[in-house]
């Protein structure tokens, strides 16, 4: 009895951990070391405060884009810069007379541009805003009624995509603005045939024209992608799902394709999803990963030795209600390693991006590690040898983060099947494995 309780303690100890290798993936052969978690630093006030999306800067620090809740003003837009350690160099609230939100930021050679909505004038429009590197607003802009999830840089100005409204509904919007930020053009795209509205979440610039990536909803939610030309041109699109809901957060790719990252209801749970088209919009594999409860994906970027690393969140993680899930695969999307990280309520990260001195910094919320309410979460998983990227510039364009009909849409069922996710740690299985083991030769003395 003694042996059995001190088993069981071990496995309360185990499970109160702030990260975990989840079960299942040990077995799989891993060509990039894991990471371990360097530091982890939250951000805030009493209110409700997120990040979205971060960029490294040129100073080797990040700047972070998120939304944050104060009294009295509602929920701004956020912008947060941070050194390496992720101290705090300065904060700025942007604001209006509504609702107003960041979803994207990039960083360009002398300022900072951030992309979103704001609810001014009474209604969404799409948002946009220049920043300097002290954080003083240069240019401010709303060219339409909408909102932007996604802005890149391309070539000397930058390419923003979201949703505008169309003769319908919502359409997708791809707008081009050059270095000054004037509007070069813009594109709106009606969704296919059998869907009333699209909204596109991602692009991805390559060097011939767009990857765009979003969903489009009518009878059931499903993923859309579309390939444009440099102009805006689309060359084609296509849609995918099964019974239930999908839904794409983030996109990855360049010349030779594109890998998408989101979420699908279409199973026995709501399971993280990523699918692949090559560059003339053939599906090369798709896949879902999770357990037996709710997991999903926010992120996707290409690593250092051909594969992804995704983010998201999961409540089969092991430690709080919900924690930060990170998936690395191979090329081909089939799982190397799983980890839960976070603490004992609930956290959340959105982006991972490699960080200039090796490794990988995730940005979200979380309600743990002494946040007051719900903070913005930056935490640094490294260092596993990247380092600083000046000889990456093609690399990563190439893999990081777009006519078809409805009767496109298949099952949406992963073709690899789906990854274990279980919610124990590894720790925990051994764990287990010995239980079960003493208890099986304490039975057969009886």
């Amino acid at each position: 009895m003694t042996r059995t309780a001190t088993l069981v303690f071990v496995v309360l100890v185990a499970s109160c951990a702030g990260v975990t290798t989840l079960f299942g993936s040990a077995v799989e052969a891993e060509t990039e070391p894991e990471p371990a978690e360097s530091w982890n630093r939250t951000y805030g006030g009493s209110g409700d405060d997120i990040f979205a999306d971060i960029a490294r800067t040129e100073d080797g620090g990040y700047v972070l884009a998120g939304e944050t809740e104060r009294s009295g003003t509602g929920i701004d837009g956020w912008v947060v810069k941070i050194g390496a350690d992720g101290e705090q160099e300065w904060a700025r609230t942007l604001s209006g007379p509504g609702t107003d939100r960041l979803y994207s930021v990039v960083s360009t050679d002398d300022r900072y541009v951030v992309a979103g909505r704001t609810d001014r004038d009474g209604g969404a429009r799409g948002w946009v805003v220049e920043l300097a590197p002290d954080g003083a607003t240069r240019n401010e802009r709303t060219p339409g009624v909408g909102a932007f999830y996604g802005v890149e840089r391309d070539g000397e100005g930058y390419v923003l995509a979201g949703w505008t409204r169309g003769d319908s509904g919502a359409a997708g919007w791809l707008l081009k603005l050059d270095g000054s930020g004037s509007r070069t053009w813009e594109r709106t795209y009606a969704a296919p045939d059998g869907y009333s509205t699209g909204r596109l979440k991602a692009v991805v610039p390559t060097s011939n024209g767009y990857f765009l990536a979003g969903e489009v909803e009518g009878e059931s939610q499903d993923a859309w992608t579309l390939r444009v030309g440099n102009g805006g041109d689309r060359r084609w699109q296509r849609t995918r799902g099964g019974s239930a809901s999908e839904a794409v957060w983030a996109a990855a790719g360049g010349d030779g394709g594109v890998v998408l990252a989101g979420e699908s209801e279409s199973g026995d749970s709501r399971d993280g999803w990523a699918l692949r088209y090559g560059a003339n919009g053939e599906l090369t594999w798709e896949e879902r990963y999770g357990g037996e409860r709710d997991d999903w994906l926010d992120s996707v970027t290409r690593t250092e030795d051909g594969g992804y690393l995704f983010t998201g969140g999961t409540l089969t993680g092991g430690i709080g209600s919900a924690d930060g899930y990170v998936v690395k695969t191979d090329s081909d999307g089939r799982v190397q390693r799983e980890t839960a990280h976070g603490s004992t309520s609930w956290d959340k990260p959105w982006p991972a991006i490699w960080a200039h001195d090796g490794g990988y910094l995730l940005a979200g919320q979380t309600g743990g590690f002494g946040a007051t309410g719900m903070d913005g979460w930056v935490l640094h998983l490294g260092s596993d040898g990247h380092g600083s990227d000046s000889a990456r510039t093609t690399d990563e364009r190439d893999d990081r983060a777009g006519g078809s009909t409805k009767s496109e849409t298949t099952d949406g069922s992963a073709s690899g099947g789906k990854s274990s996710l279980p919610g124990f740690t590894a720790l925990l299985a051994l764990v287990a494995l010995a239980l079960s083991a003493f208890l099986w030769r304490t039975r057969s003395k009886e």
